[in-house]
């Protein structure tokens, strides 16, 4: 028998189904239409529910938001997403089940535990009340209607679901480019942040209703199934590059409607004051641990809840494959509360061994990565070994020159991807903020917290175009453009630094440029993304050391001599090395996104010739011939 489905028109990929005297129907996939090409005619192929090997449906888990000019089917094949949409329903119906018992054993002012589930799930019963789940008049079993692919991140996939109870749920799946360990430590934080932003402090951000860590689970993937906010993007209304307007208020009016509400996010997370550096757990994921997270707590429901465990701040996970875990585990935390540099020292430690081992690797030619670089690696050795070597006299932890130092040395929690692009306006909720996103959350000293990305700016400083550029009105308009950048990017961080004085006076000191100078090596290995940004790292050592003896007597540094040499040999080779790797970024533009551009941006350059195929698959832009 042959069914026909009804089909809604949605701008981006999406399987329907219908019901009809009970029974499912097939289910119909809108495929590769994404949420930047707005179509009203999407493409359509039909599938079965039932028939879970489809290959029609393929399309519908392949990551197809952007092109990496190299080994590009490599990369989207590690970016699949392949779930059983079958075992979604099993989740949500077990889900409906817990809402029906839940109802009967409702104890008033408590908060329930986690549930840890046969199916290898956990779910937060508090998020799954007959009512939450809006199953109240529900004469069947909830079931997903369709599905829709609304976003392909840098870290996860994430669809949407509509159910037969007109009650949406987001599915967020990670991609597969970590080992299940590190997966899965990420994803009991995340979700263990989000219930305390909830409980605890109150925020809005997503109910989480349920979580699987790993593949045993119906879905067959590591998920989070969590709350659908129906809204706009923050990142909508962000124009950093705006004009400054005549009157000179209203263009700081419109930058302001996209940086309070995130710094009043950042003061809010802040605020609270916790015992050890790492990140949070549930209690039931940390056994071991009898650290309770804060002090104080009153509420029977919430003292035993969560626990700190090791940190899952990316860069403590990232690229770790040479390592075995329990190497690894050593340097993970979590760190007592005195101890406050210890982090530094240890990711310092980390990468250190982690490049001896790729290394290692690399020379008995056992190695999984394509290319390794033998004197790259040798080079972050030497460069993690000197940040290990300086890490102890880094920061004058006793200083009277800042002002409430020993606030900015407590562990607060940091929210490591605050932007626009993490806030959604929730117009069921008066456009009232919704901070999304916790992933790779940890507690560590508010010394060591970087400004936004979305914000932050380390270039040239100009206040004033007319006073601090000389002769700025007889210049060229492409050196007033590139002025005229660099004062934007410094209006902007003074706002939001601005706006971070009146929500978070008491920290303020963080964003002072010699604290900033002090944390920049930390910041550089962190922030880390390629093999060659060791450059970087070992630039801003050098930096420091230039200013160091003004820092010893200003007693922001307890060490009269800096702890590290830099011979003239070495200085010499370090600026050609450093030279070179800018001029790499400026003539392979994609080379800070490590080839990767945009799907609709790579489609234009290849039509326009601009990108040409190479015979092994691989793209390249096209030279110019001089005449």
């Amino acid at each position: 028998m042959k069914y026909r489905a009804t089909m809604v028109k949605f701008p981006y990929k999406k399987f329907v189904t219908t019901y009809s005297r009970g029974q499912l129907q097939p289910l119909r996939f809108t495929r590769n239409i994404t949420v930047r090409q707005y179509s009203n005619e999407p493409n359509e192929v039909f599938t079965k529910l039932s028939d879970e090997n489809d290959p029609q449906r393929d399309s519908f888990f392949k990551y197809s938001w952007g092109t990496w000019l190299k080994n590009n089917r490599q990369e989207q094949e590690r970016r699949v997403t392949r779930f059983s949409i079958e075992g979604l329903n099993a989740v949500l119906e077990d889900l409906y089940e817990q809402s029906k018992n839940s109802s009967k054993n409702v104890q008033v002012d408590s908060i329930p535990p986690p549930s840890y589930n046969s199916n290898l799930t956990v779910s937060l019963p508090h998020n799954n009340t007959e009512e939450v789940l809006q199953v109240v008049n529900l004469k069947e079993k909830i079931k997903v209607t369709s599905l829709a692919s609304i976003h392909e991140g840098k870290h996860h996939r994430i669809y949407k679901v509509d159910t037969n109870a007109g009650k949406s749920f987001i599915l967020r799946i990670p991609y597969p480019l970590d080992n299940e360990n590190t997966i899965a430590h990420r994803l009991k934080s995340e979700v263990a942040t989000m219930d305390f932003l909830d409980l605890k402090l109150g925020l809005k951000v997503p109910k989480v209703n349920c979580f699987g860590v790993n593949s045993l689970n119906p879905i067959r993937q590591p998920f989070i199934l969590q709350e659908y906010i129906d809204g706009q993007l923050l990142i909508r209304n962000w124009a950093p590059l705006e004009d400054d307007s005549p009157d000179g208020e209203s263009h700081k009016h419109k930058l302001n409607t996209v940086i309070d509400p995130i710094s009043k996010f950042q003061a809010a997370i802040a605020k609270m004051e916790f015992t050890a550096f790492g990140s949070l757990y549930f209690a039931k994921d940390q056994q071991d641990s009898k650290l309770l997270p804060y002090n104080g707590e009153s509420n029977p429901s919430l003292i035993s809840r969560w626990r700190i465990g090791p940190t899952v701040e990316r860069c403590f996970w990232r690229k770790k494959s040479a390592l075995k875990f329990e190497e690894q585990k050593k340097y993970l935390g979590p760190w007592d509360i005195s101890k406050p540099l210890d982090i530094v020292r240890d990711i310092s430690i980390l990468e250190l061994e982690n490049a001896k081992a790729r290394l290692a690797l690399g020379q008995a030619g056992a190695s999984p990565e394509a290319h390794v670089q033998e004197h790259v690696l040798k080079s972050q050795i030497s460069s993690f070994d000197n940040l290990s070597k300086l890490t102890p006299t880094l920061i004058n932890l006793n200083t009277k020159a800042v002002p409430n130092i020993e606030e900015l040395l407590k562990p607060r929690l940091f929210h490591p991807d605050l932007d626009p692009m993490n806030v959604i306006l929730n117009k069921n909720d008066n456009d009232t903020p919704y901070l999304l996103d916790f992933e790779g959350a940890s507690l560590k000293p508010y010394i060591l917290q970087n400004n936004p990305q979305f914000i932050a700016y380390d270039g040239p400083k100009i206040y004033n175009l007319e006073t601090d550029v000389e002769k700025y009105k007889t210049l060229s308009s492409d050196e007033k453009s590139q002025y005229e950048f660099m004062y934007k990017r410094t209006r902007n961080q003074y706002l939001w630094e601005l706006a971070f004085n009146s929500n978070s006076k008491i920290l303020i000191s963080s964003v002072a440029p010699p604290i900033k100078l002090l944390r920049r090596p930390y910041i550089a290995a962190i922030e880390r993304k390629t093999d060659e940004e060791y450059l970087l790292l070992d630039e801003s050592m050098v930096q420091l050391k230039e200013v160091w003896d003004i820092f010893f007597k200003s007693s922001l540094v307890s060490n009269k001599q800096f702890p590290l040499e830099f011979s003239e040999a070495w200085l010499t080779k370090h600026a050609e090395d450093l030279n070179k790797y800018h001029e790499r970024l400026l003539v392979e533009p994609f080379a800070a996104t490590q080839g990767w551009l945009p799907q609709d941006m790579f489609d234009n350059l290849v039509k326009s010739g601009i990108l040409v195929k190479e015979d092994n698959g691989d793209y390249s832009i096209k030279q110019q011939t001089s005449v």
